[in-house]
């Protein structure tokens, strides 16, 4: 396989760790927690950030959440006692300079512009996926972080996945030979009925924002991305071309598509099929099929006791078990976020902690949430236009 990406990617990493020495080293030398900003007060926000900061991250205080629904601000105040409250972020970040870091977990159109604000104003920003909905704009965050020596890691939790990362080890192991074809699939349900709700200003309609292209950038940006992502991360190669096809077959009143297949050509060889709904919610709806040129990997058993599957093509299978959980995880009680979710979002809270006090590598860092939105945002375009993008494409995705 062509690992050509994953040394440029060392070396970015290697950059990035010399650019950032100092961090958290305050905080650490004074004895104190690190100051945190939430900025989104949401279901995401509320329901799942904040919550498992205060169970399961002691290194960290929440000091000031941030959110433009008078309601949704009070809900998170009330359960974050000392935190002060705001509803515009840059009068958070003008009012709160001792910040260390901030939480950026509102709909996807504004991720960069909040992002770069936090990241000039000198603070680490931890932001949800997508990092942005056009790569420009996820290039423009990225040079921010740098120019300023600050953190920016993306909210790509499934990075954090036990199961996928001892697929990713088998996969560089060969324990399947050469990775030659991947088929996998979302088949999920509708979102959130009870989702903010966008005014458009060309309609003065009042929409579920993920309903509308311009908030949410697309419906593969808004929960695809991370099984692209994931594909992306196990091939260890960046796309040469991407194709796709879709649209809305049963949910005709919305922008945004309920259906898509994609089709992936990677630089390595490797080639993919994902399939996309929002209208099904099947269960199981979520599935990896790895084929290698000896063997294919798949997972099965249940969420809480996964296991991967290795079936040489002769041959008997060979069964691994892949815990959910470290030994240290193992009182981990599930909140609403999930039976994955939630403890994938503490250990993606826990690097980010390390990384700003241990000065670590960014595990999930800009690159990585770039890459995730220009997948997406080329399959967006691919299927609105009927036409291949070229992974060298950038203008206008």
């Amino acid at each position: 396989m062509d690992h050509s990406n994953a040394t440029d990617r060392r070396n970015f990493l290697a950059g990035a760790l010399a650019g950032v020495a100092g961090f958290g080293l305050a905080a650490q030398a004074q004895g104190r927690k690190l100051r945190y900003a939430v900025v989104g007060a949401g279901n995401r926000g509320r329901n799942a950030h904040l919550p498992l900061l205060r169970e399961h991250v002691p290194e960290v205080e929440v000091v000031a959440i941030c959110d433009i629904t008078p309601e949704s601000l009070q809900k998170a105040l009330d359960a974050t006692p000392g935190a002060k409250g705001y509803d515009d972020h840059k009068k958070m970040l003008t009012a709160e300079p001792n910040l260390d870091a901030v939480v950026v977990v509102i709909p996807n159109f504004r991720h960069a512009e909040v992002a770069i604000a936090a990241l000039e104003a000198g603070k680490h920003v931890l932001c949800e996926k997508p990092l942005a909905t056009h790569v420009a704009d996820a290039n423009r965050m990225i040079q921010a972080a740098q120019k300023n020596n600050r953190a920016l890691q993306v909210g790509q939790q499934m990075r954090y996945s036990l199961v996928y990362r001892r697929m990713e080890e088998l996969i560089r192991q060969k324990a399947i030979g050469d990775l030659e074809y991947i088929q996998a699939n979302l088949f999920r349900g509708d979102w959130n009925p009870r989702s903010w709700r966008y005014t458009d200003p060309d309609t003065g309609k009042a929409t579920n924002w993920r309903f509308l292209t311009r908030c949410a950038g697309s419906s593969l940006m808004e929960d695809g991305i991370h099984e692209l992502d994931v594909i992306h991360w196990l091939v260890g190669a960046d796309p040469v071309r991407i194709q796709a096809q879709g649209g809305n077959s049963v949910y005709k009143d919305r922008e945004t598509i309920d259906n898509a297949g994609l089709l992936i050509e990677f630089s390595n060889g490797v080639h993919c099929t994902f399939a996309y709904t929002v209208f099904t919610g099947v269960r199981n709806g979520r599935t990896f099929r790895l084929f290698g040129s000896k063997a294919e990997m798949t997972v099965e058993g249940t969420p809480h006791e996964p296991v991967i599957v290795i079936q040489p093509y002769r041959g008997r299978a060979e069964r691994i078990p892949a815990p959910r959980f470290h030994p240290e995880e193992a009182s981990f009680k599930e909140g609403p976020g999930g039976p994955d979710a939630d403890i994938e979002t503490v250990r993606e809270h826990r690097a980010f902690v390390k990384t700003i006090l241990d000065k670590a590598p960014v595990f999930a860092d800009g690159r990585v949430g770039r890459d995730a939105v220009h997948i997406s945002a080329a399959a967006e375009h691919s299927l609105r236009a009927g036409q291949i993008i070229p992974w060298s494409q950038e203008e206008g995705i």
